[in-house]
Parts: structure tokens; sequence; C-alpha cells
């Protein structure tokens, strides 16, 4: 019972003390003394409203508001941070002893407004401390700054604006824990805010406040998540202005949560590009000019490790990427396309969006031991992109491609609507593998030499086809083509030499062709063969993905040298699955104009011969019947003239 006797006691004593306190406390003296303490230290006046009260809980000292902290004389919002009410925590045991010493800071529903000029400066650049008054009686541990052992910010608001122009972001539900023992000491900051409603953490560490906040640079340990969407950074660094440098490693799997922060969908990445994994780690430059330098990066994109060496410069108009990057496998995607060839029903109609090379200009060597591009697989390849408002260039310096090499330029032009050229030239293409993977067709086995120069407009992969325009040409040395035998076609007259086992070798085959809407006509096809030689004459739909070709393949000639049979034959119908047939309407059509010529060089003979016997015309080497009686009619008006001339002349 004594005991009990003896806490009670304590606890009443206690009680009055506080009450004693309270009521002794000079709550005007604490507040003006906030007030000339951080404009003093950080050379930014404060305000802080008159209604002060002395509080015991949930902190020993003096709450007041509304409080206000001036801002930059340039900014657009009236102050850098408005808040309802302050507390302002006190050191009991100094209280005890005479003195007030700020322990603790608490800013209850505060707006921080942070915002740069044109000029990149940051509103939150602190000027320099003011020189230090007369210290007041009491506040003598105040003369070396403003020690905190707790500052506090709850359910406050962060609005960021990036230059004058731009939009405002803004983060709700901030609270943020710290202390600032020493203003130019290191400084430990946690916080958690809502961003669109998506929860976001903030864990830093700097060497300095005073130096971070006042553009010297100090170390920093920096951790930002988003959902599962992760930043770290670990370095030196400081606020204004911004400069850094220092490593730094993102994750971000979380593509949602990101989403969420945007407050609209994200653009769809393409597969190979981030659609569902994006990772990056690198040594970081932030300079003051705003330009970002990244040195050892290795970025993830789906599982493509890459490594990159990247400037990226503000510009005037664009920003502008500079830089390096090379990879093991490198996909560009075709949009709208199924990475499986062509499909069978037709070119894929979805838009293509070129939005994306209008965002920036560059100049980027790359370089990948292998590249895919829609259905078609490349080997090592070196190139060079060049991206200037919205017209991108890419030069292949090197590309191994089927067991050939290409060079050339391909272009891709956004600034007005869609359009694209190529300019290429391929020695040593495998033309089966190339056509399975390209068309889904391996009829054509052998080397070949190609040459391209195409030029195509429209803002989907079927309008691109549809108007392809332009010239091509392809020679080959040996090889044949799968599924049709054209010399058994030629003895037997049988078109059903085609389909699995048949095959047509050639020793030589060249063509050229010329490009107008997406249609490729072809006059010129020449094969040779040890068996038979063909011409071919037709046209490829690109658009349509049709084919109508006309081969006119002669057999060899005789041992008594007569010439070979002829017999077209007809290709035609979609070209993954062509028609092929002897083309017996062409060769009947053929054979009346051949019998009509010989029946009128025969009926020519037959006039020849009567014009001969019954008027005397016949003609001279090389002279046909019409210039024979011509020149017989001229030879007799010339004797009849002659013989007129004659007589008259003997008469005088």
């Amino acid at each position: 019972m004594r005991g009990l006797m003896q806490a009670v006691s304590a606890v009443a004593v206690l009680i009055l003390l506080l009450a004693f306190m309270v009521v002794l406390m000079p709550k005007d003296q604490v507040l003006a003394l906030a007030e000339r303490e951080f404009a003093r230290t950080t050379g930014r006046q404060i305000s802080i409203g008159p209604s002060a009260r002395v509080s015991i809980w949930p902190i020993l000292g003096v709450s007041a508001g509304p409080v206000r902290i001036a801002n930059a004389d340039w900014a657009q919002d009236p102050a850098l941070l408005s808040a309802e009410q302050i507390g302002i925590g006190l050191d009991m045991a100094a209280l005890l002893s005479g003195q007030v010493r700020i322990t603790e800071v608490v800013l209850e529903a505060p707006v921080l407004s942070l915002e740069r000029d044109a000029q990149g400066r940051g509103n939150w650049a602190l000027g320099q401390p003011a020189a230090a008054p007369a210290t007041p009686a009491g506040s003598e541990g105040l003369a070396q700054g403003l020690p905190l052992e707790s500052l506090q910010i709850r359910n406050g608001q962060l609005r960021l604006r990036p230059s004058p122009d731009a939009a405002v972001i803004e983060l709700t539900e901030v609270d943020l824990q710290t202390a600032v023992p020493l203003f130019d000491g290191p400084v430990s900051v946690s916080a958690e805010a809502l961003k669109n409603g998506q929860p976001i953490t903030l864990e830093a560490q700097v060497a300095s406040l005073a130096g971070f906040l006042g553009g010297k640079l100090g170390d920093l340990q920096l951790t930002a998540t988003a959902g599962t969407n992760r930043l770290t950074f670990t370095g030196r660094a400081t606020a204004s202005p911004a400069m850094a440098e220092g490593r730094v490693e993102i994750d971000l799997p979380d593509r949602p949560a990101l989403e969420t922060m945007q407050g609209a969908p994200l653009p769809d990445l393409p597969q190979g590009y981030g659609a569902e994994q994006l990772a990056a780690k690198a040594d970081l430059t932030l300079t003051r000019d705003g330009s970002l330098h990244l040195r050892g990066a290795e970025i993830t994109t789906d599982g493509h490790l890459w490594s990159a060496e990247i400037d990226l410069q503000p510009g005037k108009t664009r920003p502008r990427l500079t830089g390096r990057l090379q990879t093991e496998s490198l996909p560009l995607p075709v949009e709208g396309g199924s990475g499986d060839g062509a499909p069978a029903d037709g070119w894929p109609t979805t838009p293509i969006d070129a939005s994306a090379l209008g965002q920036l200009d560059a100049d980027l060597a790359l370089s990948a031991q292998s590249v895919a591009v829609g259905g078609v697989t490349l080997g090592p390849t070196r190139a060079r992109l060049q991206l200037d408002d919205a017209r991108a260039v890419l030069v292949l310096s090197e590309v191994q491609a089927y067991g050939g090499e290409a060079k050339g330029q391909i272009v891709v032009n956004a600034r007005k609507g869609l359009s694209t050229s190529a300019k290429l030239g391929v020695n040593g293409l495998d033309t089966q593998a190339l056509l399975a993977d390209l068309a889904g067709s391996d009829r054509l086995i052998g080397k070949a030499d190609l040459q391209l120069d195409l030029l195509a407009s429209g803002t989907t992969v079927a309008a691109l086809m549809a108007s392809l325009s332009g010239k091509a040409s392809l020679s080959m040395g040996k090889g044949e083509v799968a599924g049709l035998d054209i010399a058994g076609m030629l003895r037997t007259m049988d078109p059903g030499y085609v389909g699995e086992g048949k095959r047509t070798v050639f020793d030589r085959l060249s063509v050229s062709t010329t490009l107008k809407d997406g249609v490729a006509t072809s006059e010129d096809l020449a094969l040779t063969s040890t068996l038979f030689t063909a011409g071919g004459t037709g046209s490829v739909d690109l658009g349509q993905r049709k084919i109508s070709y006309r081969l006119l393949p002669q057999l060899a000639a005789k041992a008594d040298g007569s010439a070979g049979l002829t017999v077209p034959v007809l290709i035609s119908g979609p070209w993954a699955k062509p028609q092929v047939r002897l083309d017996l309407e062409w060769l009947a059509s053929e054979r009346a104009k051949a019998e009509q010529a010989r029946a009128e060089a025969l009926a020519r003979q037959r006039i020849e011969e009567l014009a001969q016997e019954k008027l005397g015309i016949t003609p001279e080497a090389g002279e046909s019947l019409e210039d024979a009686a011509r020149r017989r009619a001229r030879e007799a008006a010339e004797a009849e003239t002659g013989r007129i001339l004659d007589k008259l002349l003997q008469g005088n």
C-alpha cells in the first residue's frame, strides 16, 4: 500500500509540474524563436498564425496555425509550403532549466509546391543563412542551428512542376518522417504517398541537407517503390540545380502500378522491348544543363540483355539520344504481324503507330549477333540508326542473312503519314530458307544475288504492301524449283509433273521486275538447263499475294539441230499454293498464229509466181513483191517517157 501511495504521489507531482509549465510556458517566445531560427538557417521567411496554444499530448510544446513559408519571387504558386497547423515540440529538461529548445516539428495537412523556372532553378533552393542576431536569453542552444529530433508531415500534398509550361504532378496523403540534428549534417528521410491512388514509398539518406538543397554534391542513397516497381540510387547528388553521379538500378515488373500512377494506359511496348519485363542498371551522370549520361549500362527487356553507352541531351525541340547499343539477340517488331511469315488470310490491317519516331532525335550505333524481324531471322548485324524529326534512317553496314551478306539503307518517314523505302544489295542469299520464313514457300532452292530499290506508303502492313513501287532483280547460279518438273511436262505433255518429289534443276536463273501499286511485273525471265531453256512473263500481286506467270520452256535442240518442243506452263493463284498447269490454250493460239503466218507466206509466194509469169515482175534479192512491182512500173514509165521524147525530138 505504501508503494502505491508513493506512485500516486509521484504522478500527482508530475501533473502539477506539467500544469505549472503550461501556465508559465512562453508561447509567443516559442513561435518567434521558430520563425527567427528558420529564417536564419534557410534564408527563407516563415509566418506562423497567432492562434497558439500549449499542448501536452501528443507532443509537449506549442501548436499554432496556419503556417506559410515564402516562395521564390519567380515561382507561380504563392507559397513554398502552407499548412493548417504546426506543432512545435520542446525539450522538457531544457524547460525545467529555463531554456527553450525545439526538438520536434509536426505539420498537419501541408501543401508543398516544388517547381523549376525556365533556367532550371528550383524554388526549393534556399538562400544563404542570415547573420545570427543577438541570442535571447534562454535560447543559447539555438545559436548553432535548428536541431530537430523529429520532423513529421501528416496527410500532406506535394505539387511538382518540372518546368513553367509543364503539367503539375500531384502526390496526396503524403506522410514523411525525418530528423535534422544539424542542417548541414546527415539526414534520413522516410516517406509514403499516393499518386492517383497508387501507394509509393521513399527512403533516402543524404550526407548534408544544406548541401543537397543548396547545390553542393554530396552522398545520397535513395530507394523508391510503387507496387513491385523499384528504383535505387547510390552516389552523389544535389537538388538545385539537379545533378547526380552514381549507380542507378531500375526494375519495372508491375505495369498496372505504373498505369495507375500515370492515370492512363501505358503505350503497348513490342514484345522484346519491355512488354513483360523492363530493368536496367548503369553508372549515371546528370549534369547541370540537364544532360543524362549512362555508362556500363545493362538493360533487360523481356529476357533480352543489352549493353549500352548512352547520352541524352535536352535539345531545343526534342531530346537527342546518342550512343551505342549491343545485344546478342535483337527482335525488330512488325506491328500487326504474326511473326510466322505472311499470314494465310492477308496482310495485317492493324494501324501502325509510328508516333514514337517524333519523340526524340537519335544517332545510335547498333550491333547484334542475331536479328529477328517478323518471320525473318538475320545473323550478325552492324548498323547505324539516325532519327531526325520523325524520320529514321537505318544504314546497314553489315548484315549476315541466310548464308549471304546484305548492305544498304532503310528509311521510315513519319513526318506526314507513314512511308518507307529500302535500297538493299544481297549476295549469296539462301532463297529456300528466306522464302520459307518470309512468304511461307520454299520452292526456290539455291544461292541468289538480290538488288532492291523499293518505296511504299500507308499506315498498315496491308497498305504498305499494296503501294509498293520500284524495281528489283534476282540472279542465281545452279539451283532448282521444288514441286515442279518442267522437263517432264515437256517430254510427256503431261501437266501432272507437280507435287512432292518433283523438281526442276537449272544452271542459271535471272529475272528483273518493275513494281507499281504493289504489283511486280516481269518480262525477262531467263532460265537455262541442260534439258531445256525457258523465258517467262507475268506478274506477282504482292498486296493480294497472288501470282500469274507464264513460263515458256523449250526442250534442248535435237541431235539433228532442229529446235526442241516449246510447251508453256502457267503458274497462277495464291503464292502459297499456286496452280501449275500446261497452258494448252496459249499453245493452241500460238499454233494458230503460226499456221496463219505459214498460209500468208504461201499465198505471197503464189502471188509472186503469178506476177512473174503474167507481168514479168521478178523480185530482186531482198526485195518484196510490192517493191518489185513499183520498180517495174517505174521502169516502164521511164521507158515510155523516153520513147515519147525521142519522137518529139525526131519530129523537130
